[in-house]
């Protein structure tokens, strides 16, 4: 059987994937197996575009003559793939913030991949950037484990922003399947039965900035204008929404998957390291 490359952490906020992903890259590493663990907001992200700006070549070079005082900048950092150029604006800030008026910062955030107004636009970018991602990962010594990206954030982006019907979201996720399938990939997915009572207990743990985002996010756009959910209570309808449809498409991807009820945060752990052991990891 051929060694496992990847491995894939989803599940709603609070269902302890950050906590299973830690312990998972530390049970491979106490096996000798060498690792890579990338978290969800890593601006080094390999599969995934952590705010990211896209622009067709043409809109680029206007950025670029818009912005001479930028374009040493842009153009170091930025990446130009056929007409497709992306500008990882965040990185550019930190590395090199005296390059981006807060203009410029914002103008870039308006471009994120994720803010794409054209859903089939975001699948085509990010199915493209998983399969450059593939192409590296099959050479490389390390199993990448990688949290919150594979199911999250498309379904977050296809749902919310552009509330598509789901057919349309799961198609989506079965090309991101067949596209990491060389990887021999094991998904893991951590569910609570209560959702609510999840997300309540997340709520209290992290910021109100976080929340409020949140919140912002999944019930001011496409899919809160359509069902009309508004504040917490629309929050937990998405994610219920989302979660059975996770669920239920998780069996259909033609990747290896665990579902795996996560109730006292240790039973992932204890599913991946028996799907290890039972094929000899």
């Amino acid at each position: 059987m051929p060694a496992c490359q990847l491995i894939l952490i989803e599940g709603v906020p609070g269902s302890g994937k950050t906590t299973l992903a830690t312990a998972v890259r530390d049970l491979l590493a106490a096996d000798g197996v060498p690792t890579r663990l990338v978290l969800e907001g890593d601006l080094e992200h390999p599969a995934d575009f952590e705010m990211v700006a896209h622009y067709p070549r043409s809109a680029f070079n206007d950025l670029l003559t818009r912005h001479p005082e930028a374009r040493a900048a842009l153009t170091t950092h930025g990446e130009i793939i056929g007409d497709d150029c992306f500008v990882p604006y965040r990185r550019i800030a930190l590395k090199d913030g005296q390059a981006l008026t807060d203009e410029l910062f914002a103008e870039l955030a308006a471009r994120d991949v994720y803010e794409t107004q054209s859903h089939a636009t975001y699948c085509r970018l990010a199915l493209e950037r998983w399969a450059r991602f593939v192409e590296t990962a099959r050479v490389a010594p390390e199993v990448v484990i990688l949290e919150s990206c594979f199911l999250q954030n498309p379904l977050t982006v296809l749902l919310a922003r552009h509330n598509v019907e789901p057919h349309v979201a799961t198609l989506h996720l079965k090309r991101l399947a067949a596209a990491v399938a060389p990887l021999t990939p094991l998904l893991v997915y951590l569910w609570q039965a209560d959702t609510r009572a999840t997300l309540e207990q997340v709520a209290r743990e992290r910021p109100t900035e976080w929340l409020n985002y949140v919140i912002g996010y999944v019930t001011g756009q496409a899919w809160g204008r359509a069902t009309g959910a508004r504040g917490f209570d629309g929050m937990v309808a998405f994610y219920e929404m989302r979660k059975a449809l996770e669920l239920q498409t998780l069996p259909e991807l033609g990747i290896a998957g665990l579902a795996v009820e996560n109730a006292d945060k240790s039973a992932g752990l204890t599913a991946v390291a028996a799907y290890f052991a039972e094929r000899g990891r």
